[in-house]
């Protein structure tokens, strides 16, 4: 692991940990005199920031209009109830079960 800034190199060699290599570190780390005294830790508001860029770019995600949404499920809604019948079975299902028609059909039977 090369070192980052010169406060994380000093802290390695102050801190005397065997379980720290430093001197691998030292020859890991390409030009150390230019390495910048410390580094600055990114902010969560920075963070947010830029993941908020990019999901909200309208040039890469443009906005989906909420009723394109929403007609998109009702399709879909309607695919899983249909079930393998045609739209014209699936429609005479749907006003058959809204007029009674079947009800009405099943007690004539039973009078029969």
């Amino acid at each position: 692991m090369p070192f980052v800034s010169q406060r994380q190199r000093r802290k390695c060699w102050a801190m005397n940990d065997p379980r720290w290599d430093c001197a691998l570190f030292e020859t890991e780390t390409p030009n150390i005199d230019m390495l910048p005294e410390s580094v600055k830790k990114a902010s969560l508001i920075d963070s947010f920031s830029k993941i908020a860029k990019e999901l909200f770019n309208p040039i890469k995600n443009p906005p989906v209009p909420a009723r394109e949404i929403q007609k998109e499920s009702i399709q879909a809604a309607k695919i899983d109830k249909m079930r393998g019948m045609t739209p014209v079975e699936y429609r005479n299902k749907l006003t058959v079960s809204r007029t009674g028609i079947v009800t009405r059909n099943k007690q004539s039977n039973k009078a029969v």
